[in-house]
């Protein structure tokens, strides 16, 4: 098996989790190596802002294939602002985008200029989740049947035989 590397390009990966610093700079590396990603989901886990300045990146990734991003624990900072709309002003082919707050609070989408979206039909949504503090599922990771073993709505752990036992 050869080692990866951020010079390293995997052409399959599809469905990507990522649980880092809502750093610009660090995911454009991510998504040279996956250029084929699909659907991300990212978990913000800076108490700090981030010098995450707004940049316009030429991807193969946000040109022709990320169509899903989930953001979870959302707190409005401004890294995470200028994170998502990193996303938002270059991700052409984006046809979902969930965020994901963690509580309560007055964030604004004003500031994420979603007029200005690349991909004029994608869909935004705004969801709070005050119970969970880890919102992106992993009990499938390594489940290669599941189109997206991240999606919680295709869960089968209720279902799972095991459950039984316990």
């Amino acid at each position: 098996m050869m080692p990866l590397s951020l010079s390293t390009v995997a052409r399959t990966m599809k469905t990507s989790a990522l649980y880092i610093s809502p750093d610009v700079g660090v995911v454009i590396g991510l998504l040279k190596c996956f250029p084929c990603v699909e659907t991300l989901y990212f978990e913000s886990h800076s108490p700090r802002n981030i010098n995450n300045t707004p940049r316009s990146d030429q991807l193969e990734c946000l040109d022709h294939h990320l169509k899903k991003l989930v953001v979870t624990s959302y707190a409005g900072t401004e890294s995470e602002v200028n994170f998502i709309k990193f996303f938002i002003l270059n991700a052409k082919v984006l046809e979902f985008m969930k965020i994901v707050t963690h509580g309560s609070g007055p964030y604004s989408t004003q500031e994420l200029h979603l007029e200005a979206r690349a991909s004029r039909g994608a869909e935004i949504v705004f969801e709070s989740d005050i119970e969970s503090c880890s919102m992106v599922h992993i009990n499938h990771i390594h489940d290669m049947a599941m189109d997206d073993p991240f999606d919680l709505s295709l869960c089968r752990c209720e279902n799972d035989p095991i459950w039984d036992m316990v």
